[in-house]
């Protein structure tokens, strides 16, 4: 059955001598493998075959048989041109980032509208965002996502309650000795990004470059304990040696 999707490109591995495998998050089907032949051939299929880069959204026509690991994709085109996140080293990281956070949270076929949505409205803003006010994204990407899958950690903080606990998932009285350790200080500012945000206001708080880092190491930390599948991400060595 051919039917029409869209999809975000999580990656692209080389398959034969002339043909790609595309991991693809799709609104309709969830996470598809999708086999695409002969864009690694001439200079015409190639240039299509560029198309296929990972956090590429796409218009996608899909051969869809639900009783197999690897479908097979018709048509594909751009669903949106980035205007800025091409040129742009930092946002380009911050996406490659996001697109590996989505790869360890999708392992099935299930359909993840909530994800997707929010996802693709991510990626438009990230290519309009201010360059200066785009620090923040990545700890916001994974606070988000981990929400909507379920992992979200438990925002308890009050003045007796004021140590983030990650293996926990929660704040608690005294400061434990699972690493990373929260002080007080950067507990506080833990709860105040826990708290609902617009995209917009969460790009605005004010965080001092090294608690923005420790805040995402903590919170990849915890998804990494109560997630077996969530892997150490490999992007995320890059995006720290380019934010300030």
């Amino acid at each position: 059955m051919i039917s029409s999707t869209s999809g975000i490109v999580l990656r692209t591995i080389k398959y034969g001598e002339t043909s790609v495998i595309c991991s693809i998050f799709t609104e309709v089907y969830g996470l598809q493998s999708y086999l695409v032949k002969g864009v690694r051939t001439d200079k015409k299929q190639s240039k299509k075959g560029n198309i296929l880069r990972p956090g590429n959204i796409l218009d996608l026509q899909v051969y869809h048989q639900p009783a197999k690991n690897l479908q097979y994709l018709k048509e594909f085109q751009l669903a949106c041109f980035y205007k800025h996140i091409g040129e742009d080293i930092i946002k380009n990281s911050i996406l490659l980032f996001c697109v590996e956070v989505l790869s360890n949270f999708l392992i099935t076929e299930d359909e993840q509208c909530d994800l997707y949505d929010f996802a693709i409205d991510f990626l438009h803003y990230l290519d309009a965002a201010d360059p200066k006010k785009i620090a923040n994204l990545p700890l916001y990407f994974v606070i988000q996502t981990a929400q909507i899958m379920g992992y979200g950690i438990q925002n308890n903080y009050s003045s007796s309650h004021c140590y983030l606990n990650t293996y926990e998932g929660r704040f608690e009285m005294a400061m434990g000795n699972a690493l990373p350790i929260f002080d007080k200080e950067l507990s506080l500012a833990a709860s105040q990004c826990l708290v609902p945000h617009s995209t917009d206001t969460f790009a605005a708080l004010s965080l001092p470059a090294l608690d923005r880092r420790y805040l995402l190491e903590g919170y990849l930390h915890f998804l990494q304990i109560h997630d077996n599948n969530f892997k150490p991400l490999k992007s995320l060595e890059v995006l720290q040696a380019i934010l300030h």
